[in-house]
């Protein structure tokens, strides 16, 4: 049984987050994957996760258990680039929890320069905003 590491963890939601885009999970099943992936701590664990889905499947940097690979037609041109498919889908997986903290950080951000920011509060609906886009975004 391989352990896995923080990088294999982030290797697997990304080939999820794939089939998240590409319309084979739906939200729920997406985030139950994403939250066991991230507590993994074997390969096994990961390749479970995948046992239902084609390809993609991550591609560990270090050998794990051999498995069958499905000859498989050319993957499709990804929808963002590389650089910033991690940032989206590490936004996207999180969209709840940035639009619910936004406007506490800019009341303690009011608070802490002693009432002297109001316009402070501006920035939130902006800030849900883009957050909004970024995971629609990266959802499609």
């Amino acid at each position: 049984m391989a352990e896995v590491g923080a990088h294999e963890r982030e290797l697997a939601m990304e080939a999820l987050d794939a089939h998240r885009r590409a319309g084979r999970l739906e939200r729920d099943e997406h985030a139950s994957r994403c939250s066991t992936a991230s507590r993994a701590t074997s390969r096994d664990e990961l390749e479970a996760l995948f046992h239902d889905l084609p390809e993609p499947h991550p591609d560990y940097p270090t050998p794990g258990p051999a498995r069958p690979r499905p000859v498989a037609a050319a993957p499709a041109a990804p929808e963002l680039p590389d650089l910033v498919a991690p940032t989206g889908a590490t936004i996207a997986r999180h969209a709840g929890l940035i639009s619910l903290l936004t406007p506490a950080v800019a009341a303690l951000i009011f608070a802490a320069s002693g009432g002297r920011f109001p316009w402070i509060f501006i920035l939130v609906p902006f800030v849900i905003a883009g957050v909004a886009y970024i995971s629609h975004r990266h959802e499609r």
